[in-house]
């Protein structure tokens, strides 16, 4: 069966024919996400991924026409030297540590009350 609704936006008239992509086809990307060369934690993931020595090769390299996203993270990968910045952009590239909440209660613990209130501020001085 046919949505009407759908098909009536999907033939909907653009006289002006501006807008969408039509006036920037290289901007479609299916799922609305950053093209990875657009995308930093593709780029540490690139350099992480890298042996050594290819990565150190990469000085010399020039750099005027790598993407903002590329030079940016590596120039973070390069100066990586306290272990916040480390964990930091290992969390970027292999996700977070799963986190893990411990909960202990009284056995004498038989009922929680949960109450929602409106805070209703008074002007000063009343």
């Amino acid at each position: 069966m046919i949505n009407k609704t759908s098909e009536q936006v999907r033939n909907a008239p653009n006289p002006s024919g501006k807008g969408g992509f039509g006036e920037h086809p290289e901007n479609i990307n299916v799922g609305g996400r950053l093209k990875n060369i657009e995308r930093y934690g593709y780029w540490f993931q690139y350099f992480k991924d890298m042996k050594y020595k290819d990565f150190l090769a990469l000085a010399d390299e020039d750099k005027s026409e790598w993407p903002t996203a590329k030079v940016d993270a590596y120039n973070r990968y390069r100066k990586i030297s306290h272990l916040k910045e480390f964990q930091e952009v290992a969390n970027r590239t292999e996700g977070m540590p799963r986190q893990t909440v411990k909960q202990e209660f009284d056995d004498d613990v038989t009922e929680v009350k949960i109450e929602i209130r409106k805070n209703e501020s008074k002007p000063p001085g009343n």
